[in-house]
C-alpha cells in the first residue's frame, strides 16, 4: 500500500526522469558547436576540413564524457521508497553488539 507522506519521493522522481529524458541531446550541442567553431576557424586559417574534423572529434568525446558524469549524478539522486536521503537502498541487516558472541567459541558449540 502507498504510504500518503511520501508523494513528493514519486514527484522527485518524475522531475528528475523528465530531465533525463533530454540528455541525449547533450552530445548532439556539443558537437554542432565544435563543428560551427571549427568551420569558423577553417575560414579565419585557411585549412579547410582539418580543424572543423578535429573540433568534432573533440566535442564528440567532450559531449559523451559530459553526458556520461550528468546520468552519473542524477542515477545517484533518484530515490527509492522506504529509504533514507543518502541509502541507495535498504543494505544488508547489521548486527547489534548484544547479538555477537564475545567468544568466537560459544557460536560453534
Amino acid at each position: 500500500m502507498k504510504s500518503p507522506g511520501r508523494w513528493w519521493i514519486r514527484a522527485w522522481n518524475l522531475a528528475l526522469a523528465g530531465a533525463l529524458s533530454q540528455i541525449g541531446f547533450i552530445p548532439v550541442v556539443f558537437v554542432v558547436g565544435a563543428m560551427l567553431c571549427g568551420l569558423w576557424l577553417d575560414l579565419r586559417l585557411g585549412t579547410r576540413p582539418v580543424l572543423t574534423a578535429a573540433c568534432m572529434i573533440a566535442g564528440a568525446t567532450l559531449g559523451l564524457v559530459v553526458m556520461v558524469r550528468t546520468a552519473m549524478t542524477a542515477a545517484s539522486r533518484f530515490r527509492m521508497e522506504g529509504t533514507q536521503p543518502g541509502r541507495r537502498g535498504p543494505g544488508p541487516a547489521r548486527l547489534r553488539q548484544e547479538d555477537e558472541p564475545d567468544d568466537p567459541g560459544e557460536a560453534a558449540g
